[in-house]
Formats: structure tokens, sequence, C-alpha cells
């Protein structure tokens, strides 16, 4: 069994391997299930694992491959009731991890930016679902010289919208937006011991405690002025690692949030590979902000406004609109 802790889908932190039979029955295979889940869920001490493992047991007695028992793990994933965790099959894994030669750039680069009003610096992100080195690099890269071709002397500001960041990967978020975080702690895992692993960004490196996770492959980049303001767009689509971001930037200096709460998945998944190459995601911990406030809910905005409305005709985008305003006064 490979463990890789990773905070919802694809984020490196630690690995380790173990010997692992020749031969994997289905109930060796749930074996290694249990002993996962049962150590590492966040709600490892309010489940009732017996019962759990008493019904999924029953189930394999008619197994004879371990691809049979994929829907038997869904199952006690779901029955854990993190309402975060999932299962990913190996060749679900296998093409997580090689995006660089499957995916168009469309499916990379998942994040646009512009000048508003010629002065106020807005990145559009969505979210980001990668395990391959290559198409990590590229999204953080891309997402630095992006805030580089935007910045200038006569900025009054930045709008960073997560309205659609579904989660992903946020060790290349984090390094892309890191001129826009500063450096240092921004945020915290705690897990089911409430054991803390800060997350940071330091010139051109976003990772946990003291292990670099994503880098920046050239020269980092630093704001013109980096005491600018900055409005953080949430909706109910901001999910997961959409709220990494929202917790890293949440009481940071001269930042302010508006849209409507997040989805409420603002937990950490660490991956755990198992003996067939299939990967588990288990809800292992919470979010803290970089002042510790502790999240595991709906990351709330510091004003609630509904989303975009139509009218005659004409779209208008209430939430963007506060956001200059705000950037302004």
């Amino acid at each position: 069994m490979k463990h890789v802790y990773t905070f919802f889908i694809l984020m490196v932190i630690i690995s380790c391997s173990h010997s692992q039979k020749t031969t994997v029955t289905p109930k060796d295979y749930l074996d290694e299930v249990f002993t996962i889940v049962e150590e590492n869920s966040i709600k490892r001490d309010s489940v009732d694992f017996d019962d759990i493992k008493s019904k999924a047991y029953e189930k394999i007695n008619s197994m004879d491959s371990i691809e049979n028992c994929y829907p038997i793990v869904n199952s006690i994933l779901k029955d854990i009731g993190d309402n975060h965790s999932f299962f990913m099959s190996k060749e679900e894994v296998a093409k997580w991890q090689s995006t660089s030669k499957t995916a168009d750039v469309n499916e990379i680069i998942t994040f646009n930016g512009k000048l508003l009003n010629q002065d106020i610096g807005y990145i559009h992100m969505k979210g980001f679902g990668s395990g391959d080195s290559i198409s990590i690099q590229q999204y953080a890269d891309s997402l630095q010289n992006q805030i580089k071709s935007i910045d200038n002397k006569n900025l009054k500001g930045w709008i960073i919208d997560l309205r659609e960041n579904t989660g992903g990967n946020c060790w290349p978020m984090l390094a892309g937006l890191g001129p826009l975080l500063g450096n240092g702690i921004c945020g915290y895992f705690i897990d089911n011991k409430q054991k803390k692993f800060s997350w940071f960004y330091n010139y051109g490196e976003s990772g946990i405690d003291s292990t670099t996770i994503t880098k920046i492959s050239g020269q980092h980049y630093e704001l013109l002025n980096n005491s600018n303001p900055i409005a953080i767009l949430t909706g109910k689509r901001t999910a997961s690692s959409g709220e990494v971001v929202v917790a890293a930037f949440h009481k940071k200096n001269n930042t302010r949030s508006f849209g409507e709460s997040t989805r409420g998945l603002s937990t950490g998944n660490a991956n755990y590979t198992l003996s067939d190459g299939s990967m588990i995601l288990l809800t292992s911990s919470i979010y803290a902000d970089r002042q510790g406030n502790i999240f595991g809910k709906e990351i709330e905005p510091d004003e609630i406004i509904k989303n975009s409305y139509s009218s005659n005709g004409k779209f208008y985008d209430k939430v963007i609109q506060r956001a200059v305003k705000w950037i302004y006064e």
C-alpha cells in the first residue's frame, strides 16, 4: 500500500511504501481500505466501523477480482459520511497522472486574466485537476506570468474570481497566486489528532510545513505595489481546493470577500494508493486560515451578494460591481 498525502485531488506531501503481497485477494484489498480509513478518517471517532465492515465483507463473498470491489469501496467512503472522500480506479489514476499527454491547453490553463476599467487586475480561476508534474508546472508558471502581464504602476487593486473554482490541486494555485498572497504561512490543515500542518508561499514556492510541493520554474514575480486591495469572489461552486484559496486569503490585510458562501468542502483529502494502483482520497483534515480560524464547512464572505442577473437583455454582475466599488473606496 502506498500512501501519498494530498489535499483534494493532488497535492503531494508525504510518500511512503509498504511491502505488498504478490497476489491480492478481494479480502486483502478491503483489509487495505479499512486499515487506511479507520486510522486516518476525520470521522474515525464518530463512525460505527463495525457496521460498515460487516456490510462490506459480506458483499465480497462472491467477488473474484479486485475491480469488482470498486463499488464496495465507494460505498464505504459514502457510509463514512464526510461528504468529500472519493475513490479513483487505477485507470482514472493513470489518466490523472498524464494530463500533459492527453489534455488540451484549456484543460490545463483553467484561468484567465484581464484589466477592468484599465486599473483593476482581474483573475478568473476555475478548478485545476491534474497530478501530472508537467501540467502542474505549466499551470503555476502561467498563472504568475498572467499576474505579471496585468500588473502596472497605475493599478488600484485586484479581483480574484473563484466562483467557478470547483477544486483540484491547490499547490499550483497557491504558487501561481503567490505574488498576491505574499510570503509566509497562509493557512493550515488540522488532522483528526488536532495536529496542524501549515501551508505556505515563499518566493515562488508553495508547500506544507518545510516541504516545497510546487515551485515556479523561472524567476518568481513580485508585485509593483503589494499594498493594493484584493477582492475575493466566492459562490456555491467554490469548493475544496477552491476553498483552500479562499482560506489562504481570509483575514489577510487589505483583502475582502464578496458573493455567496462556498460549497462547504473545506476539508483536506489525503491520497492513498492501493495495491492495484487505484486510489482513495480520504478526508483527513479540515482547513484553518492564517490566524487559525477553523472552517470545515461553508466559508462565508465578508459581504453576501447574490450572483449575477440579467435585465432587459443586459448582463450585470453585482458581485464584481461591488468589488470594484470597494477597491475604489
